[in-house]
Order: structure tokens, then sequence, then C-alpha cells
């Protein structure tokens, strides 16, 4: 290279760092490390902030989640005791159908029996009559 072109550059160079343009471009490699702090930082806080959201909303939902339990827990037992209360009124259903059939035949039986008194009324009554009819006349 000739020494006009060496000159040249290095003119070029000087400046180039002496100038604006240079100091911009020392400082911007200077700051870069500052500026990925600034960003790492930043972004940090926002992670921070939304974990901490999260970690809210989770503590609201596990106490819903608790409370619901809870209440399942209660309708379980009232389920439990409704299923042993129609088991109950089952049997007693089952106990009254059978006293109601047994009262039913006793009833048709006593109803037999009242007939057939009721015959036999009336023939003694016949027999009375004929008897009480033979004697006056």
């Amino acid at each position: 290279m000739s020494e006009q072109a060496t000159t040249i550059i290095v003119a070029v160079i000087v400046a180039i760092g002496s100038g604006g343009l240079g100091a911009t471009i020392v400082n911007w490699l200077a700051n870069r490390n500052k500026n990925q702090a600034k960003v790492d930082k930043l972004l940090s806080d926002i992670y921070e902030k939304r974990l901490t959201a999260f970690a809210d909303r989770v503590t609201a939902l596990e106490i819903k989640i608790e409370k619901l339990e809870q209440i399942i827990d209660v309708l379980k037992i009232e389920v439990d005791r409704r299923e042993d209360m129609i088991v109950s009124l089952k049997q007693k259903n089952d106990r009254l159908l059978t006293e109601i059939k047994k009262l039913k035949a006793e009833s048709a039986s006593k109803d037999r029996k009242i007939a057939k008194l009721q015959e036999q009324v009336k023939e003694l009554t016949e027999r009375l009559d004929a008897l009480i009819g033979t004697g006056d006349e």
C-alpha cells in the first residue's frame, strides 16, 4: 500500500474516532452489557410479577376447592342420610303392605262369618216364625 493511502486511512480512522460516530460506537460497546443487564432486570421483574399473580390465583383457587370439598362432604352425608331414610321407609312400606293384606284377609273372613251368621239368623228367624206361627194357630 502506498504511503498516501495509509495516511488517508489513518486520517479517516482518527476523524471517525474523534468525531461523534466514533464516540457513539465506543459508548455502545461499553454500555452493551449494561443495557443487557437492564433488559434482564426488566424481564425478571415482569416474570416475578406474573409469578406472584399466578401464585395468588392458585392460592385463591385452592381455598375455593377446599370450600367446595367441604360442601361435597356435607352433601355426601346428607345423601347417605336420605338413602338410609329411603331404605327405612321402604321397609316400613313393605310391613304396612303386609299388614294391609293381613287385615284385608281378616276383613274378608269376618265378612264371610257375618254373611254366614246372617244366613243363620235368617234361618233361625224363619224357624222361630214357623214355630211361633204353628203354636198360635
